[in-house]
């Protein structure tokens, strides 16, 4: 039986709505969206990444760039390795009758061996740009596996702002890395980012149509804000610009982000007038948490740590944190001899899901299904009993290999599920 979907009222995601919102009060224009990355439901799995994009006259386009990991497709033997091949078509639908934008393509790969193939680091993207008008419109994305014959698709809504009688403003931002050496950029569709966040960069377009001579001096101020609304990384870097919708890359100063969701924010400011444009991402993987994040993730790891690894960790000093938290988690290292760490990994992605999806009087890890959720995991089933007069609407999970039962109860009607029988942990 599946889960239900995000509880209403999680108050990060309350937090992190408000943060995103809150930002439209500030005189701007026309601001640019911070649409989600859009994913297949079905093989062969695919993320596409939307983002606006303008010319010179600030004219607008729609890029779209797909990740497709190459162990999602269906590869063949070949005399010189192995071959894969896909399909793919982006559409762009006007909400209302109109002409639709997109293109259509396939594109063929090789590999030299098997191991390539079943590789999670090792993904095609694609990328195209397509003009279209400002409007509303349904975006698709379909990926067709060429060997496999399977085909998945994704598609969500977007609006395109009319930036004709704007005459200074910011373009999406695209999120991916950038080389420390040759200050090349590599978009990352999925938005999702591990040890190497600190080569995290932002690439933004500015376009600027007043009258007047080029080159023109920029000063971009950027700020890194974690779904707490705490700022982790501020600063400003200056830019040159040859002309306008020149794209430049801006890398924060910080080295380093720790497992969580996070918005990327860059403004310009010229007097009163400020522009602005933002993006989303999450950390799935880093290294060890440090200052309040260490402190903060004592309490989740206290679910499936023994009082006495916790107090240690509580007890070390600053300079040894890092050196306790790479140890409680080598000793839970199910392959020692190859990263990364599965069961750190699998604890971090209990986490985040019992943040969104689990509603308490506080964060959702710390609800009675949170803690449940961290330390046993997704339940084989999910028994809806409806309430009584003498009981409110309950929850029962069951799980198997061993068998353990959990009934929580929504005693006040608002979604605060909580735990029975507490006991039975």
């Amino acid at each position: 039986m599946a889960f239900r979907s995000v509880r209403a009222g999680n108050p990060r995601i309350l937090l992190i709505a408000a943060l995103v919102l809150g930002g439209q009060l500030l005189p701007h224009a026309a601001a640019p969206s911070d649409l989600a990355p859009l994913r297949s439901g079905s093989p062969p799995f695919f993320t596409c990444d939307i983002a606006i994009s303008i010319d010179s006259e600030a004219r607008p386009a729609l890029s779209a760039s797909i990740s497709l990991p190459y162990p999602n497709l269906e590869w063949i033997r070949v005399p010189n390795g192995y071959a894969a091949g896909v399909a793919i078509s982006v559409a762009f639908e006007p909400r209302h009758k109109g002409r639709i934008y997109g293109d259509a393509w396939q594109r063929r790969l090789s590999v030299a061996d098997f191991a390539t193939t079943t590789t999670h680091t090792a993904a095609l993207v694609e990328r195209r740009t397509i003009n279209v008008p400002p409007g509303s419109y349904r975006v698709r994305v379909s990926v067709r596996d060429l060997n496999g014959e399977l085909e998945s698709q994704a598609f969500d809504d977007i609006e395109v702002p009319d930036y004709s009688r704007i005459p200074v403003g910011f373009a999406d931002l695209e999120l991916g890395l950038a080389d420390s050496t040759t200050g090349s950029f590599t978009p990352i569709p999925t938005r999702l980012f591990g040890l190497n966040t600190s080569l995290l960069a932002a690439r933004v377009t500015l376009f600027d149509r007043r009258p007047g001579a080029w080159p023109r001096s920029f000063s971009f101020h950027y700020r890194i804000v974690d779904d707490l609304g705490e700022q982790i990384s501020v600063g400003t870097q200056p830019f040159t610009l040859d002309h306008s919708a020149q794209p430049v890359v801006l890398r924060p100063s910080s080295a380093g982000l720790f497992l969580g969701s996070y918005v990327f924010e860059i403004q310009l400011v010229e007097g009163k007038s400020r522009w602005r444009a933002e993006r989303s991402f999450m950390v799935e993987q880093s290294g060890p948490p440090r200052g309040k994040d260490f402190e903060r993730m004592l309490e989740p790891l206290s679910y499936i740590g023994t009082q006495q690894e916790i107090a240690h960790l509580r007890s070390l000093p600053a300079e040894k944190q890092a050196e306790g938290w790479d140890e409680f988690w080598s000793r839970r290292d199910p392959s020692p001899d190859s990263p990364p760490n599965e069961a750190q990994i699998e604890f971090f992605r209990r986490v985040r899901y019992a943040e969104q999806h689990f509603q308490g009087f506080g964060p959702g890890w710390r609800s009675d299904m949170g803690r449940i959720y961290i330390k046993f995991g997704a339940p084989s089933q999910i028994e809806m009993r409806p309430p009584t007069s003498r009981t409110g609407q309950l929850e029962i999970w069951h799980y198997n290999q061993p068998a353990r039962q959990f009934v929580f109860e929504d005693r006040e009607g608002f979604g605060r599920f909580v735990l029975q029988t507490p006991g039975g942990e």
